[in-house]
């Protein structure tokens, strides 16, 4: 099991659960009862709107989505370091599991492929690396699929007029644009509905600029991330001389790349998705994506004390 081919089948399994819990929302549903599988999700996500629309947030839905990204960013922080943590650990133990690998690399008989597996396993055990530190990354896909589908359906909690959720938020517009509503939409005060619009009006662009941002901030935190770890690596070998550093074969090149690529189709997918949807998506997502950008800056800070503590540990 390979660094690269982990990162990539988790970053494959979150897109493939994020398309699942997104599609099929009915906007037109508001937020009462439990209905539907998702809604499992939802309600934490509405319940902690509700409570700082309440409180810090002033009924202001703008200031609510924002207080509310940070609160559980901040929540969620722990998953983060222990991913992190997780890479550093394969970091360290790259240059041994290469060892191994050139050691079986023209031994094809089952006797040696066992041996190969069993040496590498000793290696993870070694140095901590398991399968929940893998599997972290996933824990976040319920809070991503809880507020798409809470910031989604809150337009209908405001037309009912009589819902839990809808009463609390005394103001939703930010620079003109109503963050309950989508492009091509209009709230009509004579019939308390939504209604259709063809024009590009001061909606439609707003939605537009947040869909850019969205798009812009997600690959400046790509960019940062990957910058990140190429210094890591570079880092780390800065030691063995230019000659005598492992080169990446055609897989493993194959797998970096379709990576990349997943990591920017998932930026172009929240583009889209923040077009469709109302916009207090795409609010959320600026705000996620600069806090991760953040989190980023400072993980890159801490990891360089981080690898010496676990060089010194693993050395003894």
């Amino acid at each position: 099991m390979k660094n690269k081919k982990i990162i990539l089948f988790f970053l494959i399994a979150f897109c493939v659960l994020f398309l699942t819990g997104c599609s099929g929302n009915d906007t037109t549903k508001p937020i009462e009862g439990f209905k539907e599988f998702w809604d499992i999700f939802v309600y934490p996500m509405a319940g902690l709107m509700w409570l700082v629309a309440k409180t810090i947030g002033f009924g202001n839905y703008a200031l609510t989505i924002t207080l509310s990204t940070l609160i559980i960013r901040s929540l969620a922080w722990p998953i983060y370091a222990k991913t992190n943590d997780m890479q550093l650990k394969m970091q360290i133990a790259q240059p041994e599991l290469e060892k191994i690998q050139k050691k079986y690399a023209k031994k094809e008989d089952r006797e040696s492929q066992q041996r190969m597996q069993m040496e590498t396993m000793q290696l993870y055990k070694k140095y901590g690396i398991g399968l929940t530190g893998c599997l972290m990354p996933l824990i976040q896909m319920p809070i991503f699929i809880g507020f798409y589908r809470t910031i989604s359906r809150i337009p209908a909690c405001i037309t009912d007029g009589s819902n839990w959720l809808g009463k609390v938020f005394k103001s939703h517009t930010l620079f003109g644009v109503d963050l309950m509503l989508s492009q091509g939409e209009k709230f009509n005060e004579a019939t308390q509905e939504i209604v259709k619009v063809s024009e590009w009006n001061a909606q439609r662009w707003g939605v537009l600029i947040l869909a850019i941002l969205v798009g812009i901030t997600q690959i400046i935190s790509i960019i940062i991330s990957n910058v990140r770890q190429k210094k890591q690596q570079e880092s780390q070998q800065s030691t063995i001389p230019e000659y005598r550093r492992p080169q990446q074969n055609q897989q493993q090149k194959s797998s970096a790349l379709m990576m990349k690529m997943m990591m920017y189709f998932m930026a172009a997918m929240m583009v889209v998705f923040v077009w469709t949807s109302p916009a207090g998506l795409g609010l959320y997502w600026v705000v996620g994506n600069i806090y991760s950008t953040f989190q980023t800056w400072i993980g890159h800070i801490s990891s360089k004390k981080r690898i010496e503590k676990l060089k010194q540990k693993h050395s003894r």
